[in-house]
């Protein structure tokens, strides 16, 4: 036998702002068996000025992209109420306001759960997302389109915690997830998490380039803006639509520093604003042993290749002629991290986690070295992850950082299955690495050393 609870919406409150709905996105199909916790809808939200409002300045207002996922505190299946979906430009836009007793299905679960109550509010999971563009607009899914800036927390009274994550593809699958925004990272905790996403859009967050991000003066951002402004204005090179796309998208990405970044919070309770961010993500495999550095300016810059693939020929030949290739040691490597380090605690306190590099496929035969010229690991890609792995626990040993253990974990569950090109992760070990890396974050953890 089975009795139903009735699944509502609960509070959302931005204080004396309006908070409207789009109707409700369904993930699954009516009658399905969730689990506790599983985000199965969502819905798009807008925050609008009440009517005795004048000239207010809107929450958010910087994050075009604003979406609450809902998952049911119980596991059971899913009865969908009928009716509450019409669907169309109703799916889009936020015409209801947000109602906390609006009842959006029920819950079907045994009898023999006894003390439940009739009524449930679901459990609320805010998605919001800052565009590259005004005109990067997607209204499909969750949190589509291009974003420079992508977050996520659990509303129940608000975190107290941010990790920002600022890696590349191997970071980017833990944090945000490769599947649904953000979702199996919040499938995987029941803590008050707040998840920060930067992309590699262009470029590579790597340690001189964070640090030049962190320490430059906007004087400094304005000598980079003119500057490139006057490489696209130059009649040597046509400009195409290409050049100006990446321009902005290069800019935006130099011109403020995520981790002093602040963040606005709508809860259950109303506002609420935290940061910066108390912990920082970051990846090895960001770090190359080439790195760009601007002749006159002299800021570092980093792009992979596929990035600047996309970059029109302005910018191609203005990358050519204003940089010279720098070439870094495993040495300078580990004191461009120390700095970043040093001056992220010096900046806010963060602590930094990092992933190191798995140092083996797992299809190597080498019988022997003896062929190689040193240093080997200038051609042997397995010798250059190893140097870099042991420059990065030499590292955690004498400053506040955590490695993440990219190595063991792939080592254990086998690195040629679950991480055959060194760099990107199966589900599997994802699933691994966001485990080692929320415990590491716990206020329990130790303060150095690593995870696995």
């Amino acid at each position: 036998m089975t009795h139903e609870i009735a699944l509502k919406l609960g509070s959302l409150k931005a204080d004396d702002f309006l908070i409207r709905r789009s109707a409700i996105h369904w993930l699954c199909e009516d009658d399905h068996l969730c689990r506790a916790g599983e985000v199965v809808g969502f819905c798009s939200v807008t925050i609008e000025p009440s009517p005795n409002q004048r000239n207010a300045g809107l929450p958010m207002a910087g994050e075009q992209d604003f979406q609450v996922a809902i998952a049911p505190r119980t596991a059971g299946r899913l009865r969908i109420e009928k009716g509450k979906s019409p669907g169309g430009y109703l799916g889009i836009h936020g015409l209801h306001l947000w109602n906390p007793n609006q009842i959006i299905g029920r819950l079907e679960i045994p009898d023999d759960s006894r003390g439940q109550a009739l009524e449930q509010d679901v459990r609320l999971l805010m998605l919001a997302g800052r565009r590259m563009s005004g005109l990067a607009d997607v209204d499909a899914g969750i949190l589509p389109g291009w974003h420079n800036r992508s977050r996520a927390w659990w509303g129940d009274e608000g975190p107290d915690r941010t990790l920002l994550c600022l890696g590349i593809c191997d970071a980017a699958g833990i944090v945000r997830g490769n599947q649904t925004p953000f979702i199996e990272a919040f499938e995987s905790t029941a803590e008050p998490a707040h998840l920060v996403y930067i992309p590699d859009h262009p470029v590579v967050p790597c340690a001189p380039v964070l640090l030049d991000q962190l320490l430059r003066s906007s004087g400094q951002n304005r000598a980079i803006a003119a500057d490139l402004a006057a490489a696209l204005g130059s009649d040597r090179t046509g400009t195409t639509s290409d050049d100006w796309l990446f321009a902005g998208a290069l800019l935006s990405w130099l011109e403020r520093s995520p981790i002093r970044d602040s963040y606005e919070l709508v809860t259950p309770m109303g506002l609420r604003r935290i940061g910066p961010a108390d912990a920082v993500l970051l990846s090895l495999s960001s770090e190359t042993n080439t790195i760009l550095k601007h002749k006159r300016l002299g800021y570092s810059l980093q792009m992979l290749r596929h990035r600047q693939a996309s970059a029109g020929p302005a910018i191609r030949a203005w990358l050519g002629s204003a940089f010279e290739a720098v070439k870094r040691s495993v040495d300078d490597i580990r004191r461009d991290y120390r700095r970043l380090i040093d001056a992220i605690g010096q900046e806010t306190g963060a602590r930094v986690f990092i992933l190191n590099r798995m140092s083996t496929s797992g299809y190597e035969d080498i019988v022997s070295y003896a062929p190689f010229d040193a240093p080997m690991s200038d051609t042997l890609e397995n010798i250059a992850a190893k140097e870099m792995n042991l420059m990065l626990h030499d590292l955690a040993q004498e400053c506040d950082a955590t490695i993440i253990d990219v190595d063991a974990l792939a080592a254990e569950i086998g690195g040629a299955e679950h991480l055959p090109d060194g760099i990107h992760h199966s589900a599997t070990l994802q699933a691994l690495l966001r485990s080692a890396m929320f415990t590491a974050w716990t206020p329990q953890a130790r303060k150095s050393g690593s995870v696995r």
